[in-house]
């Protein structure tokens, strides 16, 4: 609304902005002012209509822009719990795997076992049967028989109890696989977290495929003795990088009928840190591949045969767990060797202990 007036006082242009005048013209007027003062108030009234649309289109596309950041959000969490699902899998299966080899581990000394008892029993049988004869019965002989026996079983004894305590320390490292939330770093004697994980990786691919035979060789430092790690961990660590080089000898052997199969581990004491070496004169890795066989769900694995979680899940221990580090050299179609380096004080017991 524009005011046209012969009326020049202040206080009548105030009232007239008052009632919702845009402009207030006085006396004497000018055509071409007036019509230039419309135009302007016209763009004025176009410009505010064209900011009134852009600022609902803008709304629109802020909602709409909101919706797809909560579907994008809604669509990670999925993911992750997708991610989580198949790590719990995988992991269900490797533990699967993992007891039909610890299942093949315990047959030999259970075997042990059950023989030595079973030979024992027949011969303190046979030693009773000779004290139960009249003490005037009893010849030399035949006390030095019982006394023969005696010496028999308590042999079989000692026999029974070593394979025992090797059933026992491979149910006690199948468990200490099974335990996904235990993090409590101890002070472990590291040469035989390593030798428990060779085995069970090894029976573990032994118990699916019977005929699968390597070489090992095995170089421990002594002086190395105790190392503070978060055991289950390592364990499953090193398991996951022996298993990937079994697998890839076993390939290599599947296309080289002479190839001998070879694993070699050494470990080594650096001062303040270790060390550990595991090598496998298997297939290689492609040099395609070399900058992603970290890489969460990374596999050259058929369908079916692998998730691509190991080295990974490897690395991410080593590296996030226990500050370590975890290089590797290779050379395709000839060989792989991971190098593995450990500080032996945990920092988490570092922390607090100040």
């Amino acid at each position: 609304m524009i005011f046209l007036s012969a009326l020049d006082d202040p206080l009548d242009k105030v009232k007239a902005f008052e009632v919702g005048g845009v402009d207030y013209v006085s006396k004497p007027f000018q055509m071409p002012e007036i019509l230039a003062r419309v135009e302007t108030h016209l763009k004025i009234s176009r410009l505010n209509r064209t900011l009134v649309q852009k600022n609902a289109r803008l709304e629109q596309e802020i909602e709409r822009r909101q919706q797809i950041e909560d579907q994008l959000h809604e669509a990670l969490d999925n993911l992750k719990q997708t991610q989580a699902q198949v790590i719990a899998r995988e992991k269900l299966a490797s533990l699967g795997s993992l007891t039909s080899g610890i299942a093949h581990e315990l047959r030999n000394p259970l075997n042990f076992v059950t023989n030595y008892a079973e030979g024992s029993m027949e011969m303190l049988e046979e030693a009773l049967q000779d004290l139960l004869l009249p003490a005037n019965a009893l010849s030399l002989e035949s006390v030095d028989e019982v006394r023969t026996l005696l010496v028999d079983v308590k042999e079989n004894a000692n026999l029974i109890h070593a394979h025992s305590k090797r059933a026992e320390r491979v149910i006690n490292t199948m468990l200490k696989q099974a335990r996904s939330g235990d993090y409590e770093v101890q002070s472990v004697n590291f040469n035989m977290v390593l030798m428990d994980a060779v085995n069970l990786a090894y029976y573990s691919k032994r118990a699916q495929d019977k005929d699968f035979n390597i070489i090992i060789e095995a170089d421990y430092d002594d002086a190395i003795n105790q190392v503070e790690v978060i055991e289950s961990s390592l364990s499953r660590a090193m398991v996951n990088i022996i298993d990937n080089a079994l697998y890839a000898m076993d390939l290599k052997k599947g296309n080289t009928p002479d190839f001998k199969p070879k694993l070699t581990l050494r470990s080594r004491s650096l001062g303040d840190t270790v060390e550990v070496r595991v090598r496998d004169n298997g297939i290689g890795i492609h040099l395609d591949v070399e900058d992603k066989i970290f890489t969460e769900f990374f596999t050259t694995k058929p369908p079916g045969q692998g998730t691509g979680l190991g080295l990974s899940t490897a690395a991410s221990i080593i590296v996030g767990q226990h500050s370590g580090r975890i290089t590797y050299t290779t050379e395709p179609n000839t060989f792989t060797e991971f190098i593995i380096t450990l500080p032996r004080t945990h920092a988490k017991r570092d922390r607090r202990e100040k």
